[in-house]
């Protein structure tokens, strides 16, 4: 079996892998059997001209030489093994998030039935409380867009993308397959299930779980953790005290108050995460801008972006962004204000928005554990406004680069509203200047970027501040042997698929 890259078609063109890979290794059509697509992408490097890219596998019947594009194909293969054992069916996790399910889905097959507990609600309850959070500005601190059944992930593009790829990220999508996505995300190269996709697979996989004999604890929050002898001895939750014989973190990146009672107990680390705004633009504008204007959007979707610049010791770069989406409001304690970007799977929304981000390190929030986590925190109570409560600070990108405010009110997706405000003094001159130095690169590259965009503060959640230490090979917490962090919240992952693999990784580590 041969892996074949670099096999260019037309968007326009019919599609005929045989008679593509017989003209790029200049044989008959009939030397090559059973071929899959690995992996397609979007070529758009030529707007009005776009092409598709793909990499397959194929049965080729004659001896072909190898080259950069031809290689032997390699099945991905397990490289965790199973290193702790237990005798209790029933591992306790902390989290119900990606890391928290698949955790739990390669336990059960392993034969365990975890119990799976987590702070907010089950997805039903907690959609409606966020509803209401966005209409009306009334904030649950326990159940929100950072909390609950899903976790963050669940009020987001739901995008696919992984920088890896391995035999845990295939299981990963194998499962989401298993359990409603559509099979292209296993080729896609920036596959995406918007939030109404992702809520449907996140209840099918309740459903199986629970089909399996695990058990979710709704509204239960980890409140105190005790460790002997290097291992947790006992956990309180709700008040109730209880003995597991393994413990699995999978927590989100939102959770302080959990950081604040690690952080006495088990080693953890400060690590340097990024800040800075939402930008919104028309979609129409993204769309012409990135792929041109003769384009069928009916075959391509929705135009999407992704652009990096440097200046001295700082990395300035688009984040998650969602074509056809909306800015949403993300807060997870009262009285602070959070932005994220969400879309459905149809990405069919007027406007598209991206986080813009400069890269921050303990230079400028200081070295000690959670030093990151108070900095983020700053940030996010200085942008709320008592009289317009979660309102969002908004700003003409152009008024933010001449230190001028804007003097009309923006039409943004952002709900529940916003409200005009200078951003340039919500960060220090050196993250201002940043932001203006990569604004100013991106202008040369989308021309109208900066004049269309319109700024929404602030972005801080892009990446856990902190890192809970453990094992490279087992997984374990350094400070306790049946303690397992996982996730994005451990400082792990980032993003929907780099998390679920991490905990589908940690889960794959027991065994009876």
């Amino acid at each position: 079996m041969y892996q074949i890259r670099n096999i260019i078609l037309p968007i326009t063109s019919k599609l005929d892998l045989n008679h593509l890979i017989a003209q790029k290794l200049k044989l008959s059509k009939s030397d090559i059997e059973h071929v899959e697509i690995l992996r397609r992408s979007l070529d758009a490097r030529q707007k009005n001209h776009l092409k598709l890219n793909f990499t397959v596998k194929a049965e080729i019947l004659k001896k072909i030489k190898l080259n950069n594009d031809v290689q032997i194909y390699k099945e991905p293969e397990p490289y965790i093994n199973s290193n702790f054992q237990i005798s209790d069916p029933n591992p306790f996790i902390i989290g119900a998030g990606p890391a928290g399910l698949f955790a739990a889905l390669s336990l059960v097959e392993k034969g365990f039935q975890p119990y799976i507990f987590d702070r907010g609600d089950c997805l039903e309850k907690r959609a409606e409380k966020v509803a209401d959070y966005w209409k009306s500005g009334k904030l649950d601190p326990e159940s929100n867009v950072q909390f609950g059944e899903g976790g963050a992930g669940t009020f987001s593009d739901g995008k696919l993308t992984s920088r890896k790829s391995d035999y845990y990220t295939n299981q990963v999508t194998n499962y989401l397959i298993e359990f409603g996505a559509p099979e292209e995300i296993s080729y896609e190269a920036h596959p995406h299930l918007g939030t109404d996709g992702i809520r449907k697979i996140v209840l099918n996989i309740r459903k199986f779980l629970e089909a399996n004999g695990c058990k979710f604890f709704w509204n239960y929050k980890l409140e105190n953790i005790s460790i002997k002898n290097n291992k947790v001895e006992s956990v309180i939750i709700n008040n109730e005290s209880y003995q597991p014989e393994a413990l699995i973190l999978a927590l989100g990146n939102a959770t302080r108050d959990t950081f604040e009672l690690l952080s006495r107990k088990i080693e953890m680390e400060s690590k340097p995460f990024a800040v800075g705004f939402r930008i919104e633009h028309p979609q129409e504008f993204i769309n012409e801008t990135f792929f041109g204007k003769r384009n069928d959007f009916s075959i391509t979707g929705p135009a999407s972006y992704r652009l990096t610049a440097k200046t001295k010791n700082r990395g300035i770069y688009s984040f998650c962004m969602c074509p056809g989406g909306q800015v949403i409001g993300s807060a997870s304690e009262p009285d602070s204000i959070v932005t994220n970007g969400m879309s459905n799977s149809e990405r069919n929304g007027k406007f598209g928005n991206s986080a813009i981000v400069v890269t921050v390190n303990e230079n400028d929030y200081g070295k000690e554990i959670l030093a990151g986590m108070h900095f983020q925190r700053n940030l996010e109570q200085t942008c709320f406004k008592p009289e317009l409560p979660y309102f969002a600070p908004a700003q003409n990108a152009a008024d933010f680069m001449n230190s001028t405010p804007s003097s009309n009110k923006m039409k943004t997706s952002y709900l529940p509203d916003t409200y005009i405000h200078d951003l340039n003094s919500i960060f220090p001159t050196g993250i201002n200047s940043a932001l203006k130095s990569g604004m100013k690169k991106f202008e040369t590259l989308a021309k109208g970027f900066i004049e269309k965009g319109i700024f929404l503060a602030p972005e801080t959640r892009t990446s856990s501040p902190v890192r809970i230490i453990r094992d490279k090979v087992t997984l374990n917490s350094l400070t306790a042997s049946n303690l397992f962090p996982c996730g994005e919240g451990a400082g792990f992952a980032g993003g929907i698929m780099s998390s679920a693999a991490d905990g589908f990784k940690v889960g794959s580590q027991f065994y009876r």
